[in-house]
C-alpha cells in the first residue's frame, strides 16, 4: 500500500524533530561533559540535512518551522 504525506504532515514531523533538537541542546548546555553533547550534535546534523533538502527542493524552510537564526540558536551556548 502506498500512502502519501501532505505538507502539514511533513511540518508536524519536522517540528517534532526541531523540538527534540532544542531540548537536547538545552541538556547539553546544562551538562557539557555528558552524552547529551553527542545527542545534540546528532539532532543538529539531522536538522541541518532537512534544512538543506528543503532548500534544494525550492521549499521555504520557514514554512516548515525553521527561523532565520535557527543555527545560531542551536550552536550557541546560550539557553534558548
Amino acid at each position: 500500500m502506498i500512502e502519501t504525506m501532505n505538507k502539514d504532515d511533513v511540518k508536524y514531523i519536522i517540528g517534532s524533530v526541531m523540538k527534540y533538537a532544542y531540548e537536547a541542546r538545552e541538556e547539553a548546555i546544562k551538562d557539557p561533559a555528558s552524552f547529551e553533547q553527542g545527542r545534540s550534535l546528532a539532532y543538529y546534523e539531522v536538522s541541518n540535512t532537512i534544512f538543506n533538502r528543503l532548500e534544494i527542493c525550492d521549499l521555504d524552510p520557514k514554512e516548515f518551522g525553521y527561523s532565520e537564526d535557527w543555527e545560531r540558536k542551536f550552536l550557541s551556548n546560550e539557553k534558548l
